[in-house]
């Protein structure tokens, strides 16, 4: 039984090392304007960093002024902001590769950052924001706009608060 239960453990010790090992790269967020009027325009920066020890692949795909490589995690107060409802959805998305190889230890930023194309910052509060970027191995790279693979691991970044007020508020200046 003892054996049994070895090999059991050593089986899931084996599962769970892919899981832990480093990443490829690290992703910051920011923003110049933390606290902004509701109805304003909510703009992000993000910064892709090698920490790997070879080239790496950071094309993005801009879109509506973000980069679809990666998720957009945005919450208030009562949880998952809904998305921004177009005008004309069956138009559908347009948008332009841009090619990037990042050397290692350097950054490169991401395409664009009007998160508030893609989300409703209109009510007052205060909203989280994070994103994440899948990894993408030597085996298979993003092919289209907007293609993520759910079975790749994700990179998240770190986690930034965007204060909305109302219209009648001031907002604050940019540091």
């Amino acid at each position: 039984m003892r054996i049994l239960l070895g090999l059991l453990m050593l089986g899931l010790t084996g599962i769970a090392h892919p899981q832990t090992s480093q990443q490829p790269f690290t992703i910051t967020i920011s923003t110049d304007k933390p606290q902004v009027k509701s109805g304003d325009p909510v703009y992000i920066e993000t910064v892709m960093t090698n920490i790997s020890d070879h080239d790496f692949d950071c094309t993005s795909y801009g879109s509506n002024a973000l980069d679809r490589n990666y998720r957009y995690d945005v919450t208030d107060e009562q949880g998952p902001v809904p998305k921004v409802k177009r005008k004309y959805p069956e138009i559908g998305e347009t948008g332009s590769s841009f090619p990037c190889i990042i050397k290692p230890g350097e950054s490169a930023h991401a395409a664009g950052g009007l998160i508030s194309v893609l989300y409703d910052f209109t009510r007052p509060g205060k909203y989280t924001i994070q994103v994440s970027r899948p990894v993408w191995g030597d085996d298979q790279r993003p092919g289209t706009v907007g293609t993520i693979q759910n079975n790749r691991p994700d990179v998240k970044s770190n986690t930034i608060t965007i204060t909305v007020v109302g219209p009648e508020a001031p907002a604050a200046e940019p540091k």
